[in-house]
């Protein structure tokens, strides 16, 4: 597991930015509408705080990451949350792990 800077990685960037899809079902599993959700914002799963994802961000927001292990994004943190309890883990600019 590692962590990867939401501003540096534009893939990162376009996975956590994707629009949330909520899928309505009838009862033999056909779908019957889809809706997509534009987030209007990006928080710590953590703290809810909000975090920058792109670089322009940085002067009003805590720079944000995504903890991966290269294939999966399973949080995003903010800075505080990271050295709080991820202080250990290393941080790279891209899913290569490329510091």
């Amino acid at each position: 597991m590692f962590l990867v800077r939401l501003d540096k990685d534009i893939r990162v960037q376009k996975v956590v930015k994707r629009p949330i899809e909520l899928l309505s079902i009838d009862e033999d599993g056909r779908i019957l509408d889809v809706e997509l959700i534009e987030k209007t914002e990006i928080v710590c799963d953590l703290c809810n705080n909000k975090v920058a994802v792109e670089e322009s961000e940085l002067d009003s927001l805590p720079a944000g990451f995504a903890l991966t292990d290269g294939e999966y994004l399973y949080e995003i943190l903010c800075e505080e949350c990271r050295s709080r309890y991820y202080r250990d883990l290393k941080i790279y600019d891209s899913l290569e792990g490329d510091a």
